[in-house]
Parts: C-alpha cells; structure tokens; sequence
C-alpha cells in the first residue's frame, strides 16, 4: 500500500499537514464543506458547522484544520510563509477548470499573500497513466474556453506505462485522450504566479498505485468499493 504524507518543500515549523489513505479520518476538529466540483472558495468562519455550506475550496487564518475529501480527483493543500494562512482544495476536472484552485490563490493574495510566499502540494489523484477522456469530452473543453484553457490542457493520445504501479492500470475504452490532471493543476498555480520550485506533484495515481479502495473509478469498473480520503492542513 502507498500513501503519500510528504512534507510540503521544505515545510515551515508552524506548519502540519496530512494526505491520508482512504477511510481514515481527518483530526476531530477539521472544517470542510460539502463538496460539488464548484469554484466556491470560502474562509473556515464561514463554513460552519461542518458541511453546512456547499464549496470546493477553504482559508483558514486560525489553527483548526481544514480539510478536503477526494477519491480520484485532487487534493490540493497549500501554506502561505508570509502571513501563515493555509488553504484545502477539491479540484476535480470539473472544478479545475471552473476555476476553484484560481480562485483560492487569489483569495489568499487579497488576504496578503504573494506568490513566493506560496507553497503547494498536489496530492494522489488518477494519473495520466489511469485518466482516460473521450475527444468529445476534449472538444467540450475547449470550447468552453480556448484562450485560457488549451494552453493548459495535458493530454496525450498514447496510454503511458507506468512502472510503479501495484494493480493494472486503467483499460482504455474510448480511444480518447490520457489526461494529466494533476499537471494541468500545477500549470494553472504556475500562470497564476507561483514559482514551480513552490509546487509539489504526490506522483501517486489512486488508480494503479494507492490503496485498494482509494479510486472512484476504478470501483466503477471493478466493484472493490471505495472510501473517502481526507486530506487536511494547519497552522500549529
């Protein structure tokens, strides 16, 4: 079993963090929302009580985790050295290109953040290796947005091995694109300001690498049953 708990860079002292393996829990006191692949990007005072409030993203300025759950899609935890503010991402696909991981950098530089003051850690999520998009789905995409988004899409028409894997990777049926969702992440932190020095990848795909019931997906097509993965950050 793989699990990624790495710290974030170099990771300053007041710092603490976890990406945990499916179905253990965040700290008891952790803040999230309920999770709709939005854009929505609130601060933790107000998104209580717990999953009162719909949103994808969350600020935290006090020392009360906050907290995502994922299964295929990424968790995104990220930590502000110049005002010590920390912040929990959802990015899906979907959410992704809505925008909540945009949207949550430039909350924080409103909040006084800078760009090298930010750091970022792109946890386990389906890989490229495990991604697949139909061309339709691709086409939609663009569409949508073409001058922001293209420049930003990480795709391939070939499935890539990959050599860490512990169960078979995901089986192509569509003949589409393999997506890179967690690059596509990392470009986006990266158009927006952030130094890649800044920016950490987990390099671990749910799919093939991670614990058994880590992947929505791959339960889709194998019924081994999944759990919910918290991941969750704070300040000390």
């Amino acid at each position: 079993m793989l699990t990624w708990t790495s710290s974030l860079l170099s990771a300053p002292d007041w710092l603490d963090h976890r990406f945990l393996p499916a179905g253990e829990q965040p700290p008891e006191t952790s803040i999230y929302n309920h999770q709709r692949h939005s854009a929505r990007v609130l601060l933790d005072s107000e998104a209580l009580p717990v999953k009162s409030q719909q949103a994808d993203g969350l600020i935290a300025s006090g020392t009360r985790p906050v907290a995502v759950y994922t299964a295929d899609c990424l968790p995104v935890l990220i930590a502000d050295t110049r005002t010590q503010q920390v912040a929990a991402v959802h990015a899906g696909l979907n959410g992704a290109l809505g925008g909540v991981l945009i949207n949550a950098i430039h909350r924080l530089y409103s909040r006084g953040a800078t760009p090298d003051s930010l750091l970022i850690a792109i946890g386990p999520s389906i890989g490229c290796c495990c991604y697949e998009l139909g061309e339709d789905r691709l086409a939609e995409i663009r569409q949508q947005n073409p001058a922001n988004v293209t420049p930003l899409l990480a795709c391939s028409t070939q499935q890539s091995v990959n050599p860490q894997a512990v169960r078979p990777q995901a089986i192509a049926t569509t003949q589409g694109i393999w997506f890179d969702l967690p690059l596509l992440a990392k470009r986006m932190a990266i158009r927006e300001g952030v130094p890649e020095a800044q920016i950490e990848l987990s390099g671990i795909c749910t799919y093939c690498m991670a614990e058994e019931q880590a992947s929505y997906r791959r339960n889709s097509h194998f019924r081994h049953g999944y759990q919910q993965r918290f991941s969750w950050i704070k300040r000390r």
